[in-house]
């Protein structure tokens, strides 16, 4: 990738447009995950497993999801859960990040192609800054972890014992990386859903990870200051944004969850809070419930298939068509109401680019999982909402399920792993690889005409 011969016909196809590198960096990882964890030594019965279910694990790893079709803890060997924590990290990290870092740490030449490509992975525009950036974002990455993995390990020790040495670190990664997966036994955070420091440490873990690092970097930097108003657009807008989430989401799940006897019912008032708040957060691409969702109102499903589908920021460990994106939508709707040709927040005047990219982003994503839904629906057994609910999980790569997902068809299982790496990459990515380059915008300009709306 990073040798400077001649490239031959196949490497100028592929170079023509960054897209199509990086849809097929994420699809070599994920095959290379399928092969080792097919081995007998990846299965705690040293048997081999069978290729949908590694696929499918192998590609909810890498695209950070969380949902699976066997048990993690007690399927897979300790051999195959290593395997599934690096491909969380690198779904997480970014492949492209972590080959660039790789290849810095070796004293290699990042050539301008890759800087390219390097600049869709971790989500910046422009290449200003961009290796300073792609090392700061690996070392925040690491120390999060590492904090998170500690913390795991202090309180899952009573549970699980000397095992919580290495299995807090796993679970810190993924929860950093909104992975969702759970490497312990799954009816675990069920006795813990009003331990705080599980709580408060599995919060922080899945915001820190789902805000996004440029955003993350930007309020670092104002530190000091602290004033809201020097805070970068982008900034402001995922604050305001993940506030807002959450605190709707706390509200609506106490609301309607409050006197059910299968989720909140039994709990202290705490307890309920504390899983309110935790409810709210983990629809953010994370994965992990402290609740029985299978148990959930219909309501609250559907709310949280909403939280899914939003996800979490850009250039974060999170999914989702992101909460930026929905914001300059709903921004975009409501300059129908002001009178103004402009979108505009915060005195700053949102391009039309960014307008029309945030549409179009949200109207494939919603037609993407309408359409794996009717197929779900067409082949499974299950309630729609159901079916919506691991569709949406899927595309928001959150992990989130009613329990259904072992009980689904090949051919669903299959459909899931498509949506899964299509709301890894993203589906301006995945729409990109079909172009053959990007073409510069025409120096020309059709006349205007109305259409009736």
């Amino acid at each position: 990738m990073w040798q400077k011969h001649k490239p031959h016909h196949m490497q100028r196809y592929m170079q023509q447009n960054p897209y199509r590198l990086l849809a097929l960096s994420f699809l070599a990882v994920m095959t290379v995950g399928t092969l080792l964890l097919m081995l007998p030594i990846a299965s705690t019965q040293g048997q081999g497993t069978a290729l949908v279910d590694a696929a499918f694990t192998a590609v909810s790893c890498v695209s950070v999801t969380g949902l699976t079709t066997v048990d993690t803890y007690y399927h897979w060997s300790l051999f195959g859960k290593i395997v599934m924590v690096i491909l969380i990290q690198l779904g997480g990290l970014g492949i492209v990040c972590f080959t660039t870092i790789i290849a810095v740490l070796l004293g290699k030449r990042v050539g301008l192609k890759n800087r390219l490509l390097l600049s869709e992975d971790v989500g910046q525009d422009g290449m200003a800054g961009l290796l300073h950036v792609t090392k700061k974002l690996t070392i925040y990455t690491l120390a999060i972890e590492c904090i998170g993995g500690i913390l795991y390990a202090i309180q899952l020790h009573p549970y699980i014992g000397d095992d919580s040495l290495y299995i807090g670190v796993m679970q810190a990664i993924s929860t950093f990386c909104n992975a969702g997966f759970i490497f312990f036994d799954n009816n675990l955070p069920y006795k813990m859903v009003g331990d705080v420091l599980f709580n408060i440490n599995t919060i922080a873990l899945i915001i820190i990870g789902g805000f996004g690092y440029l955003a993350a970097f930007d309020i670092w930097s104002h530190r000091k200051v602290r004033r809201f108003a020097d805070l970068k657009l982008h900034t402001k807008i995922m604050l305001i944004g993940t506030t807002l989430l959450i605190v709707l989401g706390v509200i609506i799940f106490l609301g309607v969850e409050w006197a059910n006897p299968k989720t909140l019912g039994p709990l202290p008032m705490w307890d309920k809070v504390m899983a309110a708040i935790f409810q709210s957060v983990t629809p953010r691409t994370a994965g992990i419930a402290t609740v029985d969702y299978s148990q959930l109102h219909p309501i609250t499903l559907f709310v949280s298939i909403i939280l899914m589908f939003i996800g979490a920021g850009p250039n974060s460990t999170g999914g989702g068509v992101k909460i930026s994106t929905v914001m300059v939508a709903i921004l975009a709707s409501c300059t129908l109401f002001n009178n103004r040709s402009d979108v505009e927040v915060f005195g700053r005047r949102i391009s039309m680019v960014t307008v029309l990219k945030a549409n179009g982003i949200i109207f494939l994503s919603i037609l993407l999982v309408l359409l794996a839904t009717c197929y779900l629906a067409w082949d499974e057994p299950f309630d729609f909402i159901r079916l919506l609910f691991e569709v949406t999980s899927a595309f928001g790569t959150v992990g989130l399920t009613t329990g259904i997902t072992p009980d689904l068809s090949e051919s669903s299982k299959w459909v899931l792993i498509l949506v899964m790496f299509t709301g890894r990459v993203g589906v301006m990515t995945v729409i990109g690889t079909w172009a053959l380059r990007i073409k510069p915008n025409k120096p020309i300009s059709y006349a205007e005409e109305n259409v009736m709306l």
